[in-house]
């Protein structure tokens, strides 16, 4: 009975190993023959999808001024002209608050009318280049937003700065 134990593991062995290696080789799935074409073909091309930039939103960059001045210099005057160009495209009925802002030196005073100079200034020009007067109003908070503690810091702190309201 041993022996016939063996010869029937032995050749379930052999059935399984074959099984096996006939599996092995055999396809999971039918591919499809590829299909010829003549050379001359060519496919279509996808459909182009018109995509509209998106624009990006109107910013009145900070204008920066030197000490004790409320004149515009070439950089002040083309961030403004940028600005005033993008608002009459996508934005013509805007309507934009000016904060003008200066150094800790000086009186509180004298920084707070010095402020409201350099709004103005910024607000006239860019009246001069078409936006009305009625959509531009001006404040100013002369020293009080000052960080500056050496001259590069007070530089940063002489400005005026655009927002919409």
């Amino acid at each position: 009975m041993k022996r016939h134990l063996n010869s029937s593991l032995t050749v379930l062995v052999c059935l399984t190993l074959c099984a096996a290696m006939t599996m092995g080789c055999k396809k999971d799935a039918e591919e499809p023959e590829p299909e010829e074409t003549a050379g001359s073909e060519i496919p279509e091309p996808e459909p182009e999808v018109d995509v509209e930039p998106v624009e990006e939103p109107c910013v009145l960059e900070t204008v920066y001024f030197e000490f004790d001045s409320s004149e515009l210099d070439g950089s002040a005057r083309s961030a403004i002209q940028s600005a005033v160009d993008c608002y009459r495209n996508q934005n013509p009925d805007v309507r934009i608050l000016l904060t003008g802002a200066c150094d800790p030196r000086g009186t509180e005073e004298y920084n707070i009318a010095l402020g409201e100079r350099r709004a103005q200034s910024v607000r006239g020009y860019m009246t001069s280049l078409g936006m009305g007067g009625g959509q531009i109003s001006v404040t100013s908070v002369g020293e009080e937003m000052a960080t500056g503690t050496d001259e590069a810091g007070w530089a940063r702190d002489r400005n005026v700065s655009g927002s919409e309201n």
